[in-house]
């Protein structure tokens, strides 16, 4: 018999169970009709006597959450005269095997003499690897549902999730319904499944996040799969190298397939899911899985490409073919909006039960002119190759973005401006950058109000290392604003619009371009060469280039430039009580252990004023040096000297402004200098 709870019952049950007559038979021929408590076999030691009647079966037990377990299962009670009788659930104590918890199960029997004897069973219902909620009984509760690049709506309904979809953003991660706090152990497999449908036929995709090191995909692409109005089973796997102790279990509801761009608010798509949860996969011994082969990464531009491809094979361990028994999980699409990767997962079983799976990475790239274009760089193709992108998990931004197809546009209505520039973007990705070469960015852009704006283009390899950055202020008219920079390193460069902390407004982006130009073209950057540790144009002879200046969550700085004293002035505003929430910057440098190095400074201000100077590594990860320096109205020249106990190649050095009293202050210099040993 099948125990589970239909979801949401909560009143006590009584089960029944009546052992096989076959088994009778042999039990009593076994020990004769006048058997007592004392004449009872005892072969099995879990058995428990009472009152003539002895229990099997009834051992505590452990079921990892998710797990179907049938309370009555493998239970007997064998009377000694009577043998097996019925076994009835006097009380379940609201077993489920969905709800972690220790329940109390209480069994009863009763004989042919109206002796009932009574016996008590522990089941503890432990988390394990598995989700809390993945049969959305609680409805909501342990869910994120984040729209990071689209838009959408989630419920529970009939104890379902459903999810309307009404923007799916370039990709798939543009949506999301995710947990996490899962913990995976190196070497082990783990699967991820659930039901879905969709009568509009979308599709769908999920995977594994390391989100201690920046929710890096523990699957090597998007598994996408298209629903219908029937349940289809989803189901992708994973094998870490390494423990990972904080997993996010995710559901990619963005854009998958072409049919999943055709959400809009005027045509929701709705998708169900249910029963979602993780469990440990066991694998073949060592020696014995299966070996793919043609299974490979691959980088296409279309499905057409990739069908053409080599046919994956696999054979067993002793070298017999088994390629007809491979399942392939994972749909590729005829065209994407986005560089993405896709995946298809490919799994067999030999003939001795031995089961293997392989991962496969599909890249997905868009045609550029060069390799350090952008792709669709005046939105002629509306959002394609672009990827938008609001932080929901940091902050609380919220921003739609809307394609103009008559007059090549693209408009960001921002409802929720967060905190930080960072949490509403618009950027691209894979945009190759050569060291030592010279780029000139270009941006035609305009709000609805005057507000602030960050351009950057950084290095994600480097922990996203600013190669390049302007604070600039738009307008209700467009302007262009233009950044030359050398790239001092190659790099698969992102280039993005910052557009977070400065409350609801709408912009309008009319082109985004980046082009290499000579440097006898270049007429903003500073050319000369400096080692790595070095600020560059660390004397502002060509204003702020080369430096980040940033004002979030609420600070307001004035950045401007004296080219002709070749000196910066920073009108401090609005400052906040958190240093860090204003900054002037650089970073990208190496500090070596055992150097020492110094930072230099030369500043004055109308205003006596204490600011900080912080050297650290990987954007503030690894605090160096963090010294305050007392701003006068005298020109005064102040030094902070640190020495690494180990060598960083993503080095930082800052002017923390945020907690700065109003102050106009100008600052000649601020470089960095080895001290000879």
């Amino acid at each position: 018999m099948h125990f589970s709870h239909s979801k949401g019952e909560t009143k006590m049950r009584k089960w029944t169970y009546l052992v096989a007559l076959a088994l009778s038979v042999t039990f009593l021929s076994g020990c004769g009709s006048s058997a007592t408590t004392s004449n009872i076999d005892s072969e099995t030691d879990s058995s428990e006597v009472q009152e003539g009647i002895t229990w099997v079966g009834t051992e505590d037990a452990v079921v990892q959450l998710g797990d179907v377990f049938d309370l009555l299962e493998g239970v007997q009670a064998i009377d000694a005269q009577d043998g097996p009788l019925m076994v009835t659930i006097a009380d379940d104590d609201y077993f489920s095997y969905n709800y972690v918890s220790s329940y109390t199960i209480t069994y009863e029997a009763t004989n042919s003499r109206s002796e009932t004897s009574t016996e008590l069973r522990t089941i503890q219902v432990v988390k394990g690897v598995n989700v809390e909620n993945g049969a959305f009984s609680l409805g909501k509760a342990y869910w994120k549902f984040d729209r990071p690049g689209g838009n959408g709506t989630f419920s529970v309904i009939n104890e379902e999730a459903v999810i309307s979809i009404t923007d799916a953003g370039t990709e798939a991660w543009a949506v999301q319904l995710y947990q996490t706090g899962l913990q995976f152990t190196a070497g082990k497999t783990y699967e991820m499944s659930f039901k879905a449908k969709s009568a509009y036929g979308r599709s769908v995709s999920a995977g594994f996040e390391n989100v201690s090191n920046n929710y890096s995909m523990m699957v090597p692409g998007y598994q996408a799969v298209k629903l219908t109005s029937d349940w289809t089973t989803y189901s992708v796997m994973t094998t870490p190298d390494a423990d990972v102790g904080f997993v996010k279990a995710v559901v990619y509801l963005g854009q998958n397939l072409e049919i999943d761009a055709e959400a809009t608010l005027a045509n929701p798509i709705d998708i169900t899911i249910d029963d979602i949860r993780v469990k440990e996969v066991t694998m073949a011994p060592i020696g014995f899985a299966p070996v793919f082969a043609n299974a490979g990464p691959v980088t296409v531009s279309s499905k057409e490409q990739f069908d053409a491809l080599p046919p994956v094979t696999a054979e067993d361990y002793s070298g017999n073919d088994i390629s007809s028994s491979i399942i392939s999980l994972g749909d590729v699409p005829n065209m994407v909006n986005a560089q993405t990767g896709m995946m298809v997962s490919y799994r067999v079983t030999d003939g001795s039960g031995n089961f293997g799976y392989i991962n496969r990475r599909v890249s997905f790239v868009l045609a550029r002119e060069n390799p350090y274009n952008l792709i669709n760089d005046d939105f002629v193709n509306g959002f394609q190759g672009w990827t938008k992108d609001v932080n929901q998990t940091n902050g609380t931004g919220a921003a739609e973005f809307t394609a103009e197809t008559v007059t090549d546009e693209v408009i960001v209505n921002i409802t929720n401006g967060s905190t930080d520039n960072w949490h509403i973007q618009l950027w691209q990705g894979n945009v190759q950058l050569t060291q030592g070469h010279v780029y000139r960015t270009i941006v035609r852009i305009k709000a609805s109000v005057e507000r602030n704006l960050t351009i950057e283009i950084s290095n994600p390899a480097a922990s996203y290392a600013k190669m390049a950055t302007d604070l600039v202020r738009l307008t209700t008219d467009y302007q262009e604003f233009v950044i030359e920079f050398v790239a001092q390193t190659n790099a698969s460069a992102k280039f993005s619009l910052l557009m977070g902390g400065q409350g609801n407004n709408v912009i309008t982006i009319d082109s985004f371009t980046n082009a290499e130009i000579s440097p006898e073209e270049a007429t903003k950057i500073d050319l000369r060469e400096y080692d790595p540790y070095e600020a560059i144009n660390g004397d502002f002879k060509y204003g702020f280039y080369g430096w980040s200046k940033e004002a979030t969550n609420g600070s307001i700085v004035n950045f401007n430039e004296d080219k002709t004293n070749e000196q910066v002035v920073l009108d401090i505003v609005t400052p906040t009580l958190t240093d860090w929430h204003a900054q002037l910057s650089q970073d990208g440098k190496t500090f070596t252990t055992g150097v020492t190095y110094k930072i230099l400074i030369e500043a004055y201000a109308n205003v006596a004023t204490a600011l900080a100077v912080e050297a650290s590594n990987n954007n503030g990860a690894t605090v160096l040096v963090k010294e305050t320096i007392n701003i006068t109205t005298t020109l005064t020249p102040f030094e902070v000297e640190f020495t690494p106990s180990e060598t960083f190649t993503l080095g930082k050095i800052a002017l923390l402004l945020g907690s700065s009293e109003v102050a106009l202050i100008t600052l000649t210099t601020f470089t960095i200098v080895m001290v000879p040993a």
